[in-house]
């Protein structure tokens, strides 16, 4: 609201009293924060009409993020897992179904201090077609992990689009499909 009255050269107060006076409701604080984040709109549009090759997409996505993503976090989109193939079908399902906007899409890599971050980078920037600068890797070295165990020279890979609304939008379409499976 303050942005709003020093655009019009008054006060916060006069703001609030034009909308309560004309019955203009005001947005919530997230609200508020959603669209000077995303001033183009929505990052992501829905693929409404899906042919039976997207429903498959669509099935084999929410059952990864079922088993595989994080459904705590209310305001991104996380999917982890080792395996490549996973974190692959899981980026065709967010880019064909959800047709995200590829600047808000990154990925997390954890690696352990013996490989090396250049290769890992390149590999996953190779398989997800997705510029090497959007894979953001960083390594560890936690005591417990043995250098002998360690099995993937290219990380553990998370998959992450931050949005709170298409977060929403999953977990609701996710519940849905989970409720119609055990009927």
């Amino acid at each position: 609201m303050v942005e709003v009255a020093n655009k019009l050269c008054t006060t916060p107060h006069v703001v609030e009293y034009w909308l309560e006076k004309y019955g203009i409701s005001r947005r919530s604080w997230s609200e508020s924060a959603y669209v000077k984040q995303n001033p183009n709109g929505d990052p992501f549009t829905i693929k409404r009409n899906l042919s039976q090759k997207d429903k498959e997409l669509l099935i084999a996505g929410l059952m990864l993020f079922l088993g595989e993503g994080n459904r705590r976090d209310k305001y991104s989109i996380q999917l982890g897992n080792l395996n490549p193939i996973v974190i692959q079908i899981f980026t065709k399902f967010l880019r064909q179904i959800y047709k995200i906007n590829e600047n808000k899409f990154k990925l997390l890599v954890r690696l352990h201090k013996k490989f090396d971050k250049n290769k890992a980078r390149i590999f996953w920037s190779k398989i997800l077609k997705m510029p090497k600068r959007r894979v953001l890797i960083y390594t560890h070295n936690d005591p417990r992990s043995k250098d002998e165990q360690q099995r993937s020279e290219y990380g553990i890979a998370t998959l992450m689009f931050c949005n709170m609304k298409l977060k929403k939008w999953l977990n609701d379409s996710l519940n849905k499909y989970i409720q119609k499976l055990l009927k």
